[in-house]
């Protein structure tokens, strides 16, 4: 018999902002992977759920460990965002 120990329930949210930025596909499987991961445990979590656990990670860093992670990251040229064709 299950418990529902796994299971979350939505909190009511303060201001939400839609935000857009690029990632290189690696990135993207990446957070696909880690779904799974938690699908294994018993916890089902969207793409924004898994980057904001991240951001919660990387907030409880110490500032050296902080540094080594963003060191060890490779930068993406900033390109502008594509023309329509006509």
């Amino acid at each position: 018999m299950s418990t529902g120990a796994g299971k979350r329930q939505p909190v009511p949210a303060g201001q939400v902002v839609r935000r857009a930025f690029s990632m290189q596909k690696a990135d993207a499987d990446l957070i696909e992977t880690l779904r799974l991961r938690y699908a294994s445990l018993g916890l089902l979590m969207n793409q924004s759920e898994v980057v904001r656990v991240g951001l919660n990670a990387l907030a409880r860093m110490a500032d050296t460990d902080l540094e080594t992670s963003a060191s060890n990251l490779e930068r993406l040229a900033t390109a502008g965002r594509a023309k329509p064709t006509k």
